[in-house]
């Protein structure tokens, strides 16, 4: 469309400075308070558990999946490790940053349908100021793990702005290449970029080419190399870089009939949340659809017909409303059309359709103007951007108060998935982080009936493991039996293992009370539990002979139940012909149980299993524990250093790890060691004392009462915790 010219006098231009100042300040108030939202959900996988981000083993193999995106979170753990006002900050920087992108892309496209440059920067403002402050985009900036969407859309919006500045005479192969480096990088952290191609040719043909189709056949030069390198990308990701959680083929994923039914439904509840940003939710229950004549799928498609018919008939009148419309639908196509996920809807989904949907809401403030003069008090366009902007300020601060607590931002999901099974189990991993298991086993009980989910015995996870916490271990028993007979081979060799574990349990609790029965009641009970338990974990081997911490228990249970000379025996017969990582393990571990333990036996067998097999955190673990008895501190640091950097959650390697340091007297890395451990159990006994000691020689007083009355509290009248209250004069 070309740009009309008015001959009248401009309205005051206001300052670009300025406006960017007014959307950057906004944006930071609507954030304000999401610096201390913990790291929830994926964060587990994609920043705690990722040996990657925790330890810097960064692949710069760029076409890696998401590899730009981990770079930056490893670069966060570096600043401020699992300390998460990093992460958010980086989160908002991002954001704004987008918000400038879309305020100067807003200003282009808007100044090429109204021709006072002063009312297109404040329209352009208001635009980039809907965009930040939306509180659908909570999602994307608040949830660390998101990060994905907005370093992706920054690459992706500096790829648009490269391409509409860019002369239109000139838009050939050169201008192809030039977007091409934005377009590599937004792939790079995020795979929904493929669109920006087709968001190029919405631009083009509604205004370079004013929705006539045929000036774009003059610019092939630049799309072929897209079409070429979009198609390759495509083929790459579906085939490469998401193989294993995108398909139809997939386990658990939906044919490519169900997901595209699935997403006319998504789709709207898309449109319902960006108009109306009301019940929002981490993760919804939307049920996969089988027939295009269920009434809401029906409903959806017709909604959704008329959007787009809707778009296409006022494409010359009203591009900024078309170019919306469109946009929306092409950003959402690669996770919203037919290519199956897993997981059919997430809010984050809509932040690339926000850039463009953006565009319409000073547009449309100008359509409401006139009813907004037939109030009492007379609401000029003006107005009704800074009523419609104040109050999603308001929502975003809202929504960010429900995330800055993991137990009430679960607690909301339940409330408005109640049918479904990750958030119960999510809820109750959130009550059992905070060492309210109590709690965690009423929200498991409560859901047992609700939950549909053909995958609802996966709650018996962590049910079993709150009952062994709870020293309720035969109910944790029958969790586990009543499990193994529904479970899939796989599934079964761990409930197997997590059986054996449970009578692990009762073994010790058995040892506890050894003093209040007899030698013939406690032999037999000896020989009762240590069988259920040797009995478990072999079938979990039979099952799953790669289920390493199924054989460690296995040759603990032997060694209790004084079969080990022979399973010695057996093991070093078969090392005679083949050197086989198992048997090494089981004669290292042998040595290491050993009445007095042999632990220079034990360093022999177990470095030479190690050479065999390097991402087993129990060999290390138990490596590090014997080259700590044998007073070679320093290796094993390093063999407990690899333990973590195999699992970086090990709790126990952590805490072992920390006692090092601590008699080192090395105590920056050993509090932050212990604080690993407190992170996932909060009232762990020895992490509190051991934490109370240090603060005390460090002379913070204050920091070593809190942690003596989490101890107090967790078990009253401690007498190491009241120790140490009396030492420290507390």
């Amino acid at each position: 469309m070309t740009r009309k010219v008015s001959k009248l006098k401009a309205t005051r231009l206001p300052s670009r400075g300025w406006l960017i100042a007014i959307i950057v300040v906004a944006g930071a108030a609507a954030y304000f308070n999401s610096f201390d939202v913990p790291l929830v959900f994926d964060d587990l996988l994609t920043i705690q558990k990722n040996p990657a981000v925790r330890f810097g083993q960064f692949d710069w193999n760029l076409i890696n999946p998401r590899s730009v995106l981990y770079l930056t979170f490893t670069l966060n753990h570096v600043l401020s490790g699992q300390e998460v006002w990093s992460y958010h900050f980086i989160n908002l920087i991002l954001h704004l940053l987008n918000g400038v992108l879309v305020f100067l892309f807003a200003e282009h496209l808007i100044g090429r349908v109204i021709a006072d440059v002063g009312r297109t920067r404040y329209y352009a403002a208001a635009a980039a100021a809907f965009f930040v402050l939306h509180p659908i985009q909570t999602e994307s900036v608040t949830y660390i793990s998101s990060r994905s969407e907005l370093l992706s859309a920054t690459f992706y919006l500096c790829g648009v702005l490269l391409f509409i500045k860019w002369p239109w005479s000139k838009t050939g192969f050169l201008a192809s290449l030039a977007v091409s480096v934005p377009f590599f990088f937004a792939l790079g952290a995020k795979e929904v970029a493929i669109s920006l191609p087709a968001t190029l040719f919405l631009y083009d043909w509604l205004f370079m080419s004013s929705g006539d189709f045929r000036p774009i056949l003059g610019r092939w030069r630049f799309y072929v190399l897209f079409i070429i390198g979009g198609v390759t990308a495509a083929f790459y990701i579906l085939t490469v870089n998401l193989r294993e959680s995108v398909g139809a083929g997939l386990p658990d994923h939906l044919t490519t009939y169900q997901y595209f039914l699935t997403q006319l439904k998504v789709i709207t509840r898309y449109v319902f949340l960006t108009l109306v940003p009301i019940g929002q939710n981490l993760d919804h229950d939307i049920r996969a659809s089988n027939s295009p004549l269920e009434i809401p799928v029906l409903a959806s498609a017709l909604l959704l017909v008329a959007l787009m018919i809707f778009a296409w008939r006022i494409r010359k009148r009203f591009p900024v409303f078309s170019f919306s419309i469109f946009w929306f639908f092409l950003t959402l196509a690669p996770t919203s059309s037919v290519v199956p996920i897993l997981d059919v809807i997430f809010e984050h989904r809509l932040y690339y359709p926000m850039m463009g949907v953006c565009l319409s809401f000073p547009m449309a403030m100008l359509l409401l103007e006139p009813y907004g003069n037939r109030v009492r008090i007379r609401l000029t366009a003006n107005s009704l951007m800074t009523i419609g902007l104040g109050v999603l300020l308001v929502l975003t601060v809202l929504r960010n108060h429900i995330w800055r607590d993991e137990v009430r931002l679960w607690t909301d999901v339940v409330a408005k998935s109640p049918h479904k099974l990750r958030p119960q189990n999510s809820l109750a991993w959130a009550h059992y982080k905070k060492g309210q298991y109590a709690e965690a086993i009423d929200v498991i009980q409560s859901a047992m009936p609700r939950v549909t989910d053909r995958k609802a015995e996966l709650m018996t996870d962590i049910l079993g493991n709150l009952y062994l916490q709870t020293q309720r271990y035969d109910e944790a028993i029958e969790v586990y039996k009543r499990t193994v007979g529904d479970a899939d081979h796989r599934r079964a060799a761990l409930e197997y293992n997590n059986l054996g574990v449970a009578h692990l349990y009762k073994w010790e609790k058995l040892q506890a009370n050894r003093g209040s029965m007899s030698d013939a009641v406690f032999l037999e009970r000896k020989k009762e539990i240590l069988g259920e338990a040797s009995s478990a974990f072999r079938r979990s081997i039979d099952l799953d002979s790669g289920l390493f911490s199924a054989l460690d228990s296995y040759v603990n249970v032997s060694y209790y139940l004084g079969l080990h000379a022979e399973l010695e025996s057996q093991a070093l017969e078969r090392l005679k012909t083949n050197a086989r990582f198992n048997d090494l393990y089981i004669l290292g571990k042998l040595a290491f149980l050993a009445e007095p333990p042999n632990f220079a036996r034990a360093d022999e067998f177990f470095e030479r299993a190690e050479r065999l097999k390097s991402d087993e955190k129990l060999i290390y673990f138990n490596h590090g524990y014997a080259l700590d008895e044998l007073d070679q501190k320093d290796r094993a640091i390093q063999k407990y250093l690899h333990a973590i950097r195999i699992d970086p959650i090990f709790g126990y390697a952590h805490h072992n790890l920390a006692l090092i340091y601590m008699d080192k007297a090395d105590y920056p890395k050993a509090i932050e060691h212990f604080l690993e451990v407190l992170r996932y159990d909060p009232n762990h006994l020895q992490t509190n004392l051991n934490l109370a000691k240090i603060s005390g020689i460090l002379g913070q007083k204050q920091q070593a009462r809190k942690y003596l009355q989490t101890v107090l509290n967790a078990h009253p009248g401690n007498q190491q915790a009241m120790q140490i209250w009396q030492q420290l004069g507390l």
